[in-house]
């Protein structure tokens, strides 16, 4: 099985609505012109981008492990440097990361809940994980993700921290949400 469309009796079409006004918030030109000169509008938009894939995909579709993997692979590509800057720079390659982080959501939601529960912890803490580290390289004003090493980057290393500030509230606000379900399940 790759993947596919879970068979409902009554076609639900809220999920899809949500997730396409989701992507319109920031799947336009203005937010996308906002991107060039903000990378915290850049980092929200792909929390929003891959967000409305797994959604859509938590609530259409059925796939399995292997399924997952390639879709985690967008979501690291887009936030080794190099790939960073040029998603951050050039409209076409900005597209592409788009458009890829959509489909890798999409296919992480579609396996989520076929996989163990001791996967889902491992893969959220390494999410954690990794967004925090991401967010102090942020915050501390490393030139890694800036136009100090690759000078067509529109971002100078003062531009970081605000993004890694919001990357953490972003995260603590996806982990009370997780926590809070969790508590609610085990509480019936």
């Amino acid at each position: 099985m790759m993947i596919s469309y879970i068979k409902q009796q009554k076609f639900d079409s809220k999920p899809l609505i949500f997730s396409i006004v989701l992507l319109l918030t920031v799947v336009n030109p203005l937010v996308e012109n906002i991107e060039f000169y903000s990378p915290v509008a850049y980092m929200i938009a792909h929390y929003i981008v891959y967000f409305s894939g797994i959604y859509i995909g938590y609530k259409y579709f059925k796939s399995n492990l292997i399924i997952l993997i390639i879709g985690l692979i967008p979501a690291i590509l887009w936030h080794i440097p190099y790939f960073f800057a040029l998603g951050a720079a050039f409209v076409i390659y900005r597209i592409i990361l788009e458009i890829t982080l959509f489909l890798g959501g999409l296919f992480v939601g579609s396996a989520i809940k076929y996989i163990k529960f001791y996967l889902k912890i491992t893969l959220f803490a390494l999410w954690m994980l990794g967004d925090s580290a991401l967010a102090i390289i942020f915050i501390v004003s490393d030139p890694i993700y800036s136009n100090v090493d690759y000078r067509f980057s529109p971002y100078p290393p003062s531009s970081l921290p605000l993004a890694g500030v919001a990357m953490f509230i972003v995260m603590n606000i996806f982990l009370a949400y997780v926590l809070s379900k969790y508590i609610k399940s085990l509480l019936g």
